[in-house]
């Protein structure tokens, strides 16, 4: 083949090549605002990553991905931690077994990779250079929205010296930890597309810059970066919550040029997310899963025997993986490791109502109904334990109404202020290390701008008007999905060093949601947001340095720092709460409201860097050597 006809045929394939990358460039970001919002939070992400174990929980699947590796499903070797019998970790038929198997094998590739890596370059060296890349290629990104070139070869520059300096400053890192870094880089991963769903969604929804704005809110203003890198399921869940959202969405209006199927085929997606996350967290997966279908079915534009069987087998499919792993390890469909051992209610209480079940039957006599009954018994037997964690949840969520009612300072504490809470807060004598969920985010003190917006509400005077669209169909999910939340673990809250209320995390993509959807919020937003840029920055500049005086001088120990930050969180919220209680958006209205939620998200953001960089370091655990640098210079107590 002369060279000629090399180039002719690299260029008749090169449309083909171009239209696949096409389309996995429009299937995973939308767009190339989608791209470089994934880019920098990958960024950002990169930036707080420990390589360290922040929870005893992570020593407990790290365990489990070293076992995977090395092809056994049951935990034979305490790789890391004081051994097997970590938190997570549960003993079935005398073996141990860990949890969120769904993350470790999608984690397992990552540890061939990383391995590989060790082979050819120092690991961290390694990580720092990819780390460069994505800036890099966010730097690219940006370059194509300025006017000229200086962006391009600006950021180019200063990448290189970013990467130099990290290198210059670079330690060994320990290469036999491989499974806990690509544990955390599966959950980083995972949890950089959360933003990008959710500007894919809400620029839809509403325009292209609220999308934008709304990543600023939820990367800046809630914790999601704080939890990116740890290998527990927050961050996870947040993601699959916003995916099940913009399937929904998808699902009721389609894009230009969709037809019908498609229309079913996010459909169909929405409950397969909801059908794979079982195999991380069954709990949370059954309730998005009944949420979605209380939503979905009675809004349905379609609700055939054909296309309700055609979700239905898309559903079960996407089952598969959490059933075969049951039946592997309990050999019960229905019994996931988290419920076989000390909080194994589920599993026990259906093998013993199945086993009655059938009992039963066999002594229903010999005649012709007797007879049936013993036939069917089996088919009743799994009808009952199929209908078993249905049960559960519904009693979970009563218990979770009647803590609302029984135990109000529970959920005080829980949900608005922390304070010195006694009891579960500072087990062992510790200090109280546990934010509420205001706290942790005020920026969703804006929520209760939906006081007013429910009172101005009219009943609708026809069945027309009784058709949801598709932005309020996934309003009515987001509610549905937010309350089911609060419930199912009210009963649980408050616990003792949470950090940021994580067993809530879903609340808080499904809140940045629903308080962009309010009119004041989103005009205020919509028409002010320069000065909501500027005042984030500024508060984040110039608020984090004052921030940084004040605890050096004044506070002593990490509790009292953290009560510092809930009390400016606090501070901040009441405002911002009343001004939403108003709900007026024009003019200087307009302005106060851009710089509360401005000031809100900015002192959320000052609490992230200030925990990531100072109060949970992790000794030298930082992957990017110049931010280990920063919190040895820090050293504020």
């Amino acid at each position: 083949m002369t060279a000629a006809e090399f180039v002719g045929r690299l260029r008749q394939r090169t449309p083909a090549l171009s239209n696949t990358r096409e389309t996995a460039y429009s299937v995973l970001f939308g767009d190339r605002l989608g791209l470089s919002v994934f880019l920098a939070t990958v960024v950002l992400f990169g930036l707080l990553w420990r390589t360290a174990f922040l929870i005893n929980d992570s020593y407990t699947l790290a365990n489990g991905l070293y076992s995977l590796s090395n092809g056994q499903l049951a935990m034979t070797e305490a790789a890391y931690g004081p051994g097997l019998e970590t938190p997570g970790a549960n003993n079935y038929g005398g073996k141990w077994y860990a949890r969120n198997y769904g993350v470790i094998v999608l984690s397992l590739p990552l540890v061939f990779v990383l391995d590989l890596l060790t082979t050819i370059v120092e690991l961290r060296i390694a990580l720092v250079a990819l780390w460069s890349l994505a800036l890099l290629a966010l730097v690219v990104q940006c370059s194509y929205y300025t006017d000229g070139d200086w962006l391009l070869y600006g950021g180019t520059v200063t990448v290189l010296g970013l990467f130099g300096l990290n290198v210059t400053l670079a330690q060994p890192l320990d290469a036999g930890q491989t499974h806990l870094y690509a544990l955390q880089l599966t959950h980083l991963l995972i949890a950089a597309f959360t933003p990008v769903v959710l500007y894919r969604l809400l620029s839809r929804v509403q325009t292209r810059r609220l999308g934008l704005l709304s990543t600023v809110v939820l990367t800046a203003g809630t914790p999601l970066a704080f939890w990116a890198s740890v290998p527990k399921r927050h961050a996870v869940t947040g993601t699959v919550v916003v995916c099940v959202a913009y399937c929904l969405y998808r699902s009721r209006k389609p894009a230009d040029g969709e037809v019908i199927t498609q229309r079913q085929t996010f459909r169909a997606l929405a409950y397969a997310l909801v059908g794979l996350y079982a195999w991380v967290h069954a709990p949370e997966a059954l309730l998005l899963c009944v949420a979605l279908a209380l939503v979905d079915i009675p809004t349905a534009p379609d609700n055939s025997p054909r296309t309700l069987a055609r979700i239905g087998v898309v559903f079960g499919l996407s089952l598969l993986p959490f059933l075969i792993t049951n039946i592997a390890i309990s050999g019960s469909p229905v019994k996931p490791p988290r419920l076989i051992s000390r909080g194994g209610s589920l599993g026990d209480s259906t093998a013993s109502s199945a086993s009655g079940g059938s009992g039963s039957g066999g002594s229903g006599g010999s005649g012709g109904s007797g007879g049936l009954l013993t036939s069917l018994a089996p088919l009743f037997g799994a009808l009952e334990s199929g209908m078993q964690p249905l049960s559960l949840l519904g009693g979970e969520l009563a218990s979770g109404l009647r803590t609302l009612q029984r135990q109000p300072n529970d959920v005080y504490h829980a949900f608005v202020r922390s304070g010195s809470a006694s009891g579960a807060l500072d087990i062992g004598g510790e200090e109280s290390v546990n934010l509420s969920l205001l706290e942790s985010a005020p920026i969703l003190v804006a929520m209760v701008g939906a006081l007013p917006v429910v009172r101005r509400l009219r009943l609708p005077s026809s069945m027309a008007d009784r058709t949801l669209s598709a932005g309020r169909v996934v309003d009515v999910f987001a509610i549905t999905a937010f309350v089911g939340v609060i419930l199912l673990y009210n009963t649980r809250l408050p616990l003792h060093a949470q950090v940021t209320a994580r067993y809530l995390f879903p609340l808080y993509p499904l809140g940045v949601y629903l308080l962009v959807r309010l009119p004041a919020v989103r005009k205020s937003l919509a028409n002010h947001w320069y000065t909501f840029l500027w005042t984030v920055a500024g508060t984040v500049l110039i608020g984090g340095q004052v921030t940084v005086m004040f605890v050096a001088l004044t506070v002593n120990g990490i509790g009292e720092a953290f009560q510092l930050h809930a009390l400016l969180a606090v501070g901040i919220a009441v405002p911002l709460g009343i001004w939403t209680l108003c709900g007026r958006s024009e003019g200087q209205a307009g302005q106060v409201g851009a710089v509360l939620l401005g000031a809100a998200t900015g002192v959320a953001a000052v609490f992230l860097l200030l925990t990531s960089v100072e109060y949970y370091a992790l000794g030298d655990a930082h992957l990017l050597p110049m931010m280990r640098a920063l919190g040895e210079l820090l050293s504020l107590y």
